[in-house]
């Protein structure tokens, strides 16, 4: 099949990545690196995890407001305030939450087995674009590594097989029911290997 790619942009930051049905290459520039990479699907877990970036001084600005408008409620009679004073600040203190949380970005982190991740921007250049580039990319690695890996050989040691076996099923690339499956064959084998070597 033709390698799939996902392109995207945001200021300084740029991302590319290129899916083919063996492996990705991926590209990242930012405003302080830029490098380039080729993963075997061996080495891609599905574990992704996400991590917001946005500027805090609006998160913070919305903090302060709303102090204001506790204090300004609280000793506003006291001190004969203005209502209006409260409204003021809570209009300032939603607006800048409101800045904070739309020009912030959300990635999500991909591990790699050798320690090293790279990182994609969710949900650019569009949700339903990237929803597809993700499950392409995982629909690839999963039949590449069930196509080389799910066989069972019968003349390597058992505890390597199962071991093999365990690791596509922690990553999801066999279900609940071809892993007991594939452990029974594995289990049975040995098992007659062992009736036999003893007689």
């Amino acid at each position: 099949m033709p390698p799939v790619t996902l392109e995207q942009k945001r200021g300084n930051e740029e991302y590319r990545v290129e899916v083919s049905d063996q492996e990705l290459t991926y590209h990242s520039k930012t405003q302080k690196s830029e490098g380039s990479a080729t993963v075997p699907f061996e080495l891609l877990s599905r574990k992704t995890t996400r991590f917001n970036r946005a500027n805090p001084f609006f998160r913070n600005a919305a903090v302060y407001f709303g102090i204001l408008v506790v204090i300004t409620v609280a000793f506003g009679f006291l001190i004969d305030l203005d209502p209006f004073t409260a409204l003021f600040w809570g209009a300032l203190s939603a607006v800048s939450y409101l800045i904070y949380r739309l020009t912030g970005v959300s990635y999500d982190v991909f591990p790699l087995a050798d320690g090293r991740v790279f990182r994609l921007m969710h949900g650019r250049p569009s949700s339903d674009t990237y929803d597809e580039f993700t499950r392409e990319l995982f629909e690839r690695r999963d039949a590449y590594l069930l196509a080389r890996y799910a066989r069972v050989d019968i003349d390597r040691p058992a505890r390597l097989e199962r071991r093999r076996i365990e690791w596509l099923h922690d990553e999801g690339v066999i279900d609940e029911r071809a892993f007991t499956t594939i452990v029974e064959t594995i289990e049975d084998h040995a098992s007659g290997s062992s009736a036999s070597g003893s007689s």
